[in-house]
C-alpha cells in the first residue's frame, strides 16, 4: 500500500513546506541582493538536518514513550539550530549594508517563537501520520480478517448442502427410483454453480433465485404429490442488483429439511422474493412436525447468520424467523448493491 510507505509522507511535507516558503523567496528575489537568496537556500541544509534529527528523536524516544526525553531533547536540538543559522547569518551576511547593524540577540528571540513552532509542527504531523497509518493498517487487516471468514463460511456450505441432498436420493437409489437420474441432473447443475459462481463475492440476483428455483424443483421431484410448493418470484431476471452466493439456498433447503418430517402430508412451502428499490426481500414459510423437529439450528442457518453480519452489517440486513406449532416462517431483507 503506498500510504504504507515513507517516501510519499516525506514528498508531500518538504511540498508543502516549499509553497509556505515560496513568498518569502519571491520577496528576496525581488527585493533583496543576490546573496541574501544564497544564504536562505544554504540555511536550508540546516532545517533539513534538524528535521530528520527531530524524526530520528521521535522514533527512539517518543514512539517508547519518553515524552520529558523527547521534548527536551527536541527543544535543544532545534535550539541549536537557531543559533547555528543565526552564526552562519552573520558569517555569510557580514558585509551586506542591509543586514549591518541587525544583532544576534535580537535575531535569536525574534526568531525562538517560529523555531518552537516549527518542533512541535514537525512533531504533530508524525504523531497523525503514524496515527493515520495504523489505523488504515488495522482496518486493513480487520478486512482480510473477515474476507477470511466469510470465504471459510461460504466454502462449508456446499459441503453441506451436497450432505443433505444426497441423504435425499439415498432413500431413492435404495428404492431404485425412477426418479434418480432426474434428480442426478438438476443435483449436477447446482454443484457446478457452488463451483463456480461461489468464486465470485457477488452474483447477480435473478442468478441466485434460479438456483433456489432449481432446487426447488429438484425437491418437487422427489417429493412429487407430497409436496405443495408454491414459489412467487416479483423479481425480473435481468435485475441490476447483486447478492452475495449461496445466501438464499440455505434458507429454502432449511424449509424443505423442516419440512419432510411432517406426520401426514403434503409438505407445504410457499417462498416469495420481492425487490423494492435497492432493498430485496424474501419469505419462506414451510409446516413441520414439531415433534420431530431437530433441536438447534444446525450448520447451514448458523452459517448464513453469520455471514448476514458480516456481508451486510450496519442495517443493511434483518431477519426474521418465527416459529409457531404448524408453520415455520422466515423473513428475510437485504440491501443489494447496484450491477457495475
Amino acid at each position: 500500500m503506498l500510504l504504507n510507505q515513507r517516501w510519499p509522507w516525506h514528498v508531500l511535507f518538504w511540498v508543502g513546506y516549499a509553497l509556505f516558503r515560496f513568498w518569502l523567496y519571491y520577496i528576496t528575489v525581488v527585493y533583496y541582493p543576490q546573496i541574501f537568496l544564497e544564504y536562505m537556500l544554504l540555511s536550508e541544509i540546516l532545517f533539513v538536518c534538524t528535521t530528520y534529527f527531530t524524526l530520528w528523536l521521535y522514533r527512539h524516544l517518543f514512539e517508547k514513550r519518553k515524552y520529558l526525553f523527547y521534548f527536551l531533547a527536541g527543544s535543544f536540538s532545534w535550539i541549536i539550530y537557531l543559533c547555528s543559522r543565526t552564526f552562519f547569518q552573520f558569517f555569510y551576511l557580514q558585509n551586506e549594508p542591509r543586514f549591518i547593524g541587525n544583532s544576534f540577540t535580537d535575531i535569536f528571540l525574534n526568531n525562538i517563537t517560529i523555531v518552537v513552532v516549527c518542533f512541535l509542527f514537525i512533531t504533530t504531523c508524525k504523531y497523525f501520520k503514524d496515527g493515520y497509518i495504523r489505523q488504515q493498517f488495522e482496518a486493513e487487516k480487520k478486512a482480510q480478517h473477515l474476507m477470511a471468514e466469510v470465504n471459510n463460511l461460504k466454502s462449508q456450505i456446499a459441503p453441506h448442502f451436497l450432505f443433505n441432498t444426497l441423504n435425499n436420493l439415498y432413500g431413492l437409489a435404495v428404492e431404485k427410483s425412477d426418479k434418480l437420474p432426474a434428480l442426478m441432473l438438476q443435483l449436477s447443475d447446482l454443484l457446478r454453480h457452488s463451483l463456480y459462481e461461489t468464486q465470485k463475492p457477488l452474483v447477480a440476483i435473478g442468478d441466485e433465485i434460479e438456483v433456489m428455483k432449481s432446487y426447488s424443483q429438484l425437491e418437487r421431484v422427489r417429493l412429487e404429490d407430497d409436496l405443495q410448493l408454491n414459489f412467487t418470484n416479483n423479481i425480473a431476471n435481468d435485475a441490476p442488483y447483486q447478492i452475495a452466493p449461496l445466501l438464499l439456498i440455505v434458507f429454502v433447503e432449511n424449509a424443505f429439511k423442516h419440512a419432510k418430517f411432517v406426520q401426514s402430508p403434503p409438505v407445504r412451502i410457499e417462498i416469495e422474493t420481492a425487490l423494492v428499490g435497492e432493498w430485496f426481500s424474501l419469505t419462506i414459510r414451510n409446516n413441520f412436525n414439531q415433534e420431530r423437529e431437530q433441536s438447534g439450528n444446525g450448520i447451514g442457518l448458523s452459517n448464513v447468520k453469520r455471514r448476514l453480519e458480516l456481508l451486510y452489517p450496519n442495517g443493511r440486513h434483518q431477519l426474521t424467523i418465527i416459529k409457531d406449532e404448524i408453520y415455520f416462517t422466515v423473513y428475510l431483507q437485504l440491501q443489494l448493491v447496484k450491477s457495475n
